[in-house]
């Protein structure tokens, strides 16, 4: 059940005028003013706790060239796929490059279940091409992750999934040297298969990935925080107010004077911004 906020006496729901009827103050304007500023702060407390998130992240993708650079580099493992990364060859002496393109080719055409099927009977090329399109796909969730990098367990979590993104492709590697001889799981019209360059570029970009990452680990990124006010104040100075036990009037009173200072601030800005239109139009004049 309601109450008056001023007598805290019980309303009822016959009560239905603005006035109380045991007090007879109107229920509502009472106190509005010190409402609207309640729900004021709260607004702007809010957005504080959020803007410090939201500058981590602006940093963690932009904040420097390392920080740049880990992006391009989380990207390129998937372009050098581009590649040639292996080559198939025949009983009569040809062969087939294999690439990205080649690899979307042969999904399209089924070659899906032929791989997961061949990777479960232990076929050491199928594992190869299934851990470096694992590691590849791994770009996605490293960038959504980058995001967080900066947060409290960001730059741990960031070294794990890189470093583990880095295995996946190296492990890939030594999988397709030491299945080359049997490519019979995949594809029935070549014989072997052996290691072209891609492959190795696939592997460095990666490990390139993994080095920056340890760099900014250990180097850290710089964050610009927005400064946020709450009522004029700046929130850090605010905190320092509520733990050093200062009152909610005497904080509302440095508020206003905050505020009126940043308004006589905004006033004279405008003042100089119009003298100069009008002293621009007396010289073209």
């Amino acid at each position: 059940m309601a109450s008056c906020p001023k007598c805290n006496g019980r309303l009822r729901l016959i009560d239905w005028r603005q006035t109380c009827p045991h007090c007879n103050v109107n229920l509502v304007y009472y106190r509005s003013n010190d409402r609207l500023l309640d729900d004021s702060e709260k607004a702007e407390f809010e957005h504080s706790e959020t803007q410090p998130k939201i500058d981590r992240a602006k940093a963690a993708y932009a904040g420097s060239k390392l920080t740049i650079a880990r992006i391009v580099f989380t990207v390129l493992p998937v372009i050098t796929l581009l590649i040639p990364v292996c080559r198939l060859n025949a009983a009569d002496g040809g062969g087939k490059f294999v690439n990205l393109v080649s690899i979307i080719k042969f999904f399209m055409n089924g070659g899906f279940n032929t791989l997961i099927d061949g990777a479960k009977g232990g076929n050491l090329l199928s594992l190869s091409l299934a851990l470096a399109l694992v590691s590849a796909a791994m770009f996605l969730i490293n960038l959504i992750f980058i995001i967080a990098s900066l947060g409290k367990h960001g730059k741990v979590r960031s070294f794990i999934l890189y470093g583990f993104t880095f295995l996946l492709s190296f492990a890939s590697l030594l999988l397709l040297f030491a299945g080359g001889k049997d490519v019979s799981a995949l594809t029935e019209n070549f014989t072997s298969a052996s290691v072209f360059t891609g492959a190795f570029v696939f592997v460095l970009a990666q490990l390139a990935a993994l080095v920056i990452n340890i760099v900014l680990y250990k180097k850290g990124v710089d964050v610009k925080y927005k400064t946020c006010l709450i009522g004029g104040i700046p929130r850090e100075t605010f905190d320092e107010y509520v733990e050093a036990g200062m009152s909610r009037q005497e904080i509302r009173r440095k508020m206003l004077i905050a505020l009126a200072e940043m308004q006589d601030e905004y006033d004279r800005k405008l003042a100089e911004e119009q003298a100069k239109e009008q002293g621009g139009e007396q010289y073209a004049g």
